[in-house]
């Protein structure tokens, strides 16, 4: 991430939580909010926004209606919030809409820098790295690494689909540890677990909250957690960053993330009440359980902090996308 690491900007988010609205404008909002969420009702996204919706109502004293729009990988949902001016509208942003659609596409009906201004990350969620039992019984991530590197494009791995984070997290397996392991996409994450568990493919990337029933069941064992650090609910297994100089590992991290975003029609005062309701909701005991239960890791920070982070991810899989050579379906 050029000169700043992921660390870095969530130390940076962290050190704004408490950080006050003062140029908030006292008359907004004059009515009721709007959050448009680019993914279908009932997922884990959606339930973390209605979530944080519902927290940012008892700090704003206005309704934040949840709006499900979902198409095309949340980049339809994200060009038609572009086009409107609405100061009383959020978006959930993520990795796919600011980050990794725009490294894909060319054509997009919007600019996710320009037409957008940051408001807050609100959650952040780690990829595991699965295998099944029969191709790698012992579940060494060393091993399998070795023999990936000793026999190029013997080995597989599963994604959700072409140009998806957990895609694009195996690429940058891929280039950073020196091996050629094959790309095996499939139509969500459904299948693509059903795959791993059949023994169509040896190995799987998927977001934490999926996998997790199923590591937990023994249906597959984990090779790795994408996240720098270990992850509380699975202690035993390692993350790839401590893999070290073997495999070109050091600091590897590579999660999904969800923030806000306001039009970029929003005034300064108003962007900052909206982060300060975000971030104030971020900061209760009572979310941050209910967030984490779903196999997420809270957030929050101000919208610089937010902005850098979506602007370094976005120039890290721009040149990931370029040196794969990913191309979307």
């Amino acid at each position: 991430m050029a000169s700043l690491t992921r660390r870095g900007l969530m130390a940076g988010m962290a050190a704004g939580l408490a950080a006050p609205a003062a140029l908030a404008q006292d008359n907004w909002p004059q009515r009721d909010l709007r959050l448009v969420v680019p993914f279908p009702p009932g997922g884990t996204t959606d339930v973390v926004a209605r979530l944080v919706a519902g927290a940012m109502r008892a700090q704003l004293n206005r309704t934040v209606v949840v709006e499900n729009q979902p198409g095309a990988g949340s980049t339809l949902a994200a060009g038609r919030f572009a086009r409107e001016a609405d100061d009383h509208a959020l978006f959930l942003s993520q990795i796919a809409s600011h980050a990794i659609g725009p490294a894909l596409y060319r054509d997009l009906a919007y600019n996710p820098i320009a037409d957008f201004r940051a408001v807050t990350l609100v959650v952040t969620v780690p990829n595991v790295w699965v295998a099944n039992r029969q191709k790698v019984p012992n579940g060494d991530v060393r091993a399998f690494l070795r023999d990936a590197r000793a026999r190029p494009e013997a080995r597989n791995f599963a994604s959700a689909g072409n140009g998806t984070s957990t895609h694009l997290s195996g690429e940058l397996i891929n280039q950073q540890a020196g091996v050629r392991i094959t790309h095996v996409p499939y139509r969500g994450a459904g299948p693509g677990m059903t795959a791993v568990i059949a023994g169509e493919v040896d190995s799987f990337i998927d977001n934490l909250p999926t996998a997790l029933p199923q590591i937990r069941a023994g249906t597959v064992v984990p090779l790795a957690v994408t996240s720098r650090e270990r992850l509380p609910d699975l202690p035993d297994v390692p993350a790839l960053s401590e893999l070290g100089a073997e495999f070109g590992m050091e600091g590897f991290e590579s999660e999904a993330w969800f923030g806000l975003h306001a039009h970029r029609s929003a005034s300064d005062a108003v962007v900052a009440r909206m982060s300060a309701a975000a971030q104030a909701a971020l900061a209760d005991p009572a979310l941050r359980r209910q967030l984490a239960e779903r196999g997420t890791t809270p957030r929050g920070g101000p919208p610089e902090a937010y902005a850098r982070l979506v602007n370094a991810e976005l120039e890290r899989w721009r040149r990931v996308v370029a040196t794969a050579n990913v191309k979307a379906d």
